[in-house]
């Protein structure tokens, strides 16, 4: 029999404890009295196996037996939870290269019940038992610590918020090993004050796969009368209470953007409109073909910033959900020029490859602008987080009644072990840079408009996300772009806009059309005009906001109480829809909207529709 098969025999536990209070080796008898099998004992320190008596009888007797070499008996409870109530008789002995070995056996039944000892240690389990159940039922993470953090005991709530499937597999480790590294000195200054008064204090614990999670702990001394204190440390989760507060902040900044957006949309996209109207006419004048290039740049740059601001209303907008045939080729051009100026200085180079003859999908427009931006934000973080310059590319291509689209970037792609978890609420690999939403309200907006959305890596390196909707049904095939071409139709407008750059602006688009305007500045211009006899119009150009007394709305009121008909002709011309009233003032008048800066094949459009109704 060797000496391990010697040992597992005895009907004593044994254990050798190494000189750093590790344990060396644990008989089958020692697994046997307190429930802890040897795997989760040997290599750990001695108080994996005995938590309670750190800091007790045995932990002096230990010490002396080492300084002097001189064997010892005593009696102690065992001090674990799975033993509560056991007494254990443990004798002590130093052995070669300073190892000490104990064996221990209980001896609780072996008294007479009568007998002193008997009712002391009755009632001392009776305080355990209430201590442990106590401890076990707290509704708040909990843990027993040593002031350097080693886990002594934790409850179940402890274990959870630690990510350990039960108390035992948490004794002998640290603390620390779950606080980031630059909380780690906080956290060992305040287990050190904490002896002697009472800390509060705030960490992150982090493992591995898991977001962060936020902690607000009470560390207090529980037995100040030893030399060496126990802590404990109750703990509350508050990573959700944090969450919304930030979402709180951040919903309570975006509505301050929407105001001041709202505020000075209507001053930007007025200069804007003209800006865009006069280089369109300067591009198209014959006379003028050296300048041709030149008014073409201005017309677009005006129509990019027009865009700009139109992309920030419709984020700051809160309205309801809208179905209708959405062109996802203008989409992706919104979004990378919302995104120029941070993709440019991540030297990242963008293509967008959708053709012409790719249908419209049925969706709404404002949510798959967001989801665009999401999948283009999420593809230039992941290329800026490899340190390179980059490229993303957006491909939309028809696939049986559905249109599919892929926003592919050469990152160093997804980690295989999370790539099915990208679409979870709160999940993030970028810790406190990312809130893990993104990813999950644009798989919950594709799917809520009929589509379905994944994320696969891209051999070589980088990752793809792709989502498919359906073609909107009543979609017609993308027709050419007329230029110049003159209206259906000759018709007589007036224009009612107080801004005198726009005014001559749409004044010289309509006429470069083929048709006759007239143009007004202020309410009281435009009802003397349309009172006037013979006085006939086929279109009316209004302008939402007209002078300090009157909106455009003041103005369809006034014709819809004249019982003519002539406020269904009316095109309202805006350049800020986001307040509730205009909003909602738009709806009741049920009239098309032109919006500025405008081009002239959508001045032409509009006024085509209003001439075929």
């Amino acid at each position: 029999m060797d000496a391990k098969e010697l040992l597992d025999s005895l009907d004593v536990g044994v254990l050798a404890m190494a000189p750093d209070w590790t344990i060396a080796e644990w008989s089958a008898a020692a697994a046997r009295i307190t429930a802890l099998p040897a795997d989760r004992v040997v290599g750990r320190s001695i108080w994996v196996a005995f938590p309670a008596a750190k800091g007790t009888e045995l932990e002096r007797v230990l010490a002396e037996v080492l300084a002097d070499g001189k064997p010892r008996t005593f009696l102690a409870p065992a001090g674990a939870p799975e033993v509560a109530g056991t007494v254990l008789e443990t004798r002590v002995s130093r052995g070669p290269g300073d190892q000490l070995a104990l064996s221990f056996r209980p001896v609780h039944e072996e008294l007479a019940p009568e007998s002193r000892a008997a009712q002391l240690l009755s009632a001392l389990e009776a305080e355990r038992r209430l201590y442990q159940q106590l401890f076990s039922s707290l509704p708040t993470p909990a843990l027993v610590l040593t002031p350097d953090g080693q886990i002594l005991d934790a409850n179940p709530e402890g274990a959870k918020l630690l990510g350990g499937a039960d108390a035992a597999a948490l004794r002998g480790r640290g603390l620390a090993e779950w606080a980031p590294a630059s909380q780690q000195g906080m956290l060992a200054a305040a287990l050190r004050h904490a002896v002697t008064r009472r800390q509060d204090v705030a960490l992150s614990f982090e493992f591995a796969g898991e977001p962060a999670r936020e902690v607000r702990a009470v560390i207090v001394n529980v037995d100040p009368v030893r030399a060496a204190p126990k802590l404990v440390f109750l703990a509350l989760d508050v990573s959700r209470e944090i969450l919304l507060q930030q979402r709180l902040l951040q919903a309570d900044r975006l509505s301050q953007l929407g105001a001041l957006v709202s505020g000075v949309a209507h001053e930007l996209n007025n200069p804007l409109a003209a800006i865009a109207a006069f280089g369109e006419a300067l591009a198209l004048d014959p006379h003028q073909a050296d300048l041709e290039e030149s008014a073409e740049v201005i017309r677009s740059e005006a129509m990019r910033a027009g865009r700009i601001v139109q992309t920030l209303l419709d984020f700051a907008r809160q309205r309801p959900r809208m179905q209708t045939a959405v062109d996802l080729g203008e989409i992706a051009e919104r979004v990378l020029a919302l995104q120029r100026s941070a993709l440019k200085k991540a030297r990242i180079r963008t293509t967008i490859s959708i053709p012409n003859d790719v249908p419209a999908v049925a969706g709404d427009p404002q949510e798959l602008q967001q989801v665009m931006l999401n999948a283009v934000v999420n593809a230039r973080q992941a290329i800026e987080s490899a340190g390179r310059p980059g490229q993303i590319a957006i491909v939309g291509r028809s696939s049986d009644h559905h249109v599919l689209v892929t926003v592919e970037d050469t990152g160093p792609g997804v980690p295989p072990e999370i790539l099915d978890r990208v679409f979870e609420p709160f999940f993030s690999t970028k810790a406190e840079h990312g809130t893990g939403l993104g990813l999950a309200i644009s798989f919950g907006l594709v799917r809520g408009m009929g589509g379905r959305m994944w994320m696969q890596n891209v051999e070589g390196g980088g990752a793809r996300l792709s989502f498919e909707l359906p073609v909107d049904a009543g979609s017609p095939d993308a027709a050419a772009r007329g230029g110049g071409r003159p209206a259906v139709r000759r018709l007589s407008l007036l224009v009612v806009e107080d801004e005198e750059a726009v005014r001559r602006a749409l004044a010289l688009l309509a006429k470069r059309l083929g048709h006759d305007v007239t143009t007004v500045g202020r309410f009281a211009d435009a009802t003397e005009r349309l009172a006037q006899p013979g006085a006939r119009y086929d279109a009316l150009l209004v302008d939402v906001h007209l002078d300090e007394a009157h909106t455009g709305f003041d103005l369809f009121d006034h014709l819809r109480t004249a019982g003519q008909g002539l406020e269904r002709r009316i095109v309202f011309t805006t350049g800020d829809s986001i307040s509730t009233q205009t909003r909602d003032a738009l709806e009741r008048a049920d009239r098309p909207v032109l919006r500025k800066p405008f081009s002239l094949d959508e001045l032409r459009e509009m006024l085509d529709r209003v001439a075929a109704g």
